[in-house]
């Protein structure tokens, strides 16, 4: 597979030198030639592309060619609230959909079978109280109309299409396990798996929806740019799977060394309408040279520790990701969001459940200090709910100060 790589990853840099501008002029600029990439490990003699990258040098991007590769426009989850417009092409589609069904047949799951789907629809038009439509094994089922008070509606309706599988954001999926949880509600499911993908899956939500669904999460890494992805085998680990080259870079863009945490890079071996080459995903991760018990050889990504957007900047200038442990302990708190405008304080959105009390606050102030440092000013504000993203998504953690601070310290 890494001899297939290298020569899928030669194939695109020269078709990138002789048919895109900016790789043209960036190759140029560095004295460099197509010959002179032949393996990953070459690929840190180019620059990281950035999404700022990819607005500001959009029409550069594009290939001469491109028309060959029957190019459409197709734009990320938009978890920052800025989605990225960029083209992709029917190959890299084709191999994309090839790993993401492989993946799922991993959990035991056929094309084919009944299945519901609630990601991105809207259903803007729809009169029903529950938007929904059936298209064939398919049931599609909006997530932006998803209230506490109408889980037990969306429950029946997943109950009586008796689905095989779901696929749903790990935010709906939560809400829906906290509600069967509490009310101890007599749903019956027979599925064989449930797929998550487009937010960070924390382990607390793993933990209960597995348990009051009655069957595996099998979690999925990704984007919509195509140019890397993990997916979860039956034994939980990541496997990188081999549409793309992953690199894991540090805040100065130098490449980590394997079980050191940083940025995700991605090279796409297939997309030639707008090849995205040492592409910067947002995320931060970490590799692993363990071996699966699956025994699957692809690479292992050790964890997906969630995007740069979610790490927040302390007063003595730690950066602290992975704070969703901290609310573990306030069990009347449903939901939360934590958003940092400044260097040294946050703010708390709290959506209290029927249980809640102030020793909910105590606790979780005491628990975010242990993390962030007593010095850390924390304001709480009770909502009635989170807001998500246009495209449905939950943000556990809104950074204003994050991108800024990471340029200062190049």
């Amino acid at each position: 597979l890494e001899e297939l790589q290298n020569k899928r990853l030669q194939i695109i840099i020269k078709h990138a030198y002789e048919n895109v501008p900016y790789y043209r002029r960036i190759f140029d600029e560095r004295g460099l030639k197509p010959e002179d990439i032949q393996t990953k490990e070459d690929l840190k003699l180019l620059p990281v592309l950035t999404k700022d990258d990819v607005r500001k040098h959009f029409n550069e991007l594009i290939a001469k060619n491109a028309d060959k590769y029957r190019p459409y426009i197709f734009e990320s989850g938009g978890t920052t609230g800025k989605p990225l417009k960029f083209y992709k092409d029917s190959i890299s589609s084709s191999i994309h959909s090839a790993a993401v069904w492989r993946y799922r047949n991993w959990a035991g799951y056929e094309y084919g079978k009944k299945w519901v789907v609630m990601r991105y629809e809207t259903f803007a038009e729809s009169n029903q109280k529950i938007p929904y439509r059936v298209e064939g094994n398919t049931m599609y089922l909006s997530s932006f109309h998803l209230k506490y008070e109408n889980v037990g509606d969306y429950l029946s309706i997943i109950e009586k299409f008796n689905p095989e599988a779901i696929w749903a954001f790990p935010s709906t999926l939560y809400i829906m396990a906290r509600y069967i949880d509490k009310q101890g509600s007599k749903f019956k499911f027979n599925l064989k798996a449930i797929f998550t993908s487009s937010e960070t899956l924390f382990e607390h939500q793993r933990k209960l929806i597995e348990k009051v669904f009655a069957c595996k999460i099998y979690d999925w890494y990704g984007s919509n740019e195509g140019v890397i992805s993990a997916a979860e085998c039956p034994e939980g680990n990541y496997h990188v799977t081999e549409e793309g080259i992953i690199e894991i870079v540090d805040y100065k863009n130098n490449v980590c060394s394997v079980g050191e945490s940083g940025k995700v890079v991605g090279t796409s071996l297939w997309n030639y309408a707008m090849p995205f080459i040492r592409y910067e995903l947002g995320d931060i991760a970490l590799l692993s040279n363990k071996k699966c018990k699956c025994g699957r050889s692809l690479p292992l990504l050790d964890s997906v520790e969630g995007r740069i957007d979610d790490i927040i900047v302390t007063k003595d200038g730690r950066l602290v990701g992975r704070l969703d442990e901290a609310f573990h302990y306030s069990f009347g708190i449903r939901e939360s969001q934590i958003i940092q405008h400044e260097i040294g304080k946050i703010m708390v959105k709290i959506v209290r459940d029927v249980t809640f009390s102030n020793k909910d606050i105590e606790i979780l102030d005491e628990e975010l200090k242990k993390r962030l440092g007593n010095d850390m000013e924390i304001s709480y504000e009770f909502v009635d709910e989170i807001p998500k993203t246009r495209r449905g998504k939950y943000r556990f953690v809104i950074s204003k100060v994050i991108k800024d601070y990471l340029e200062d310290m190049r």
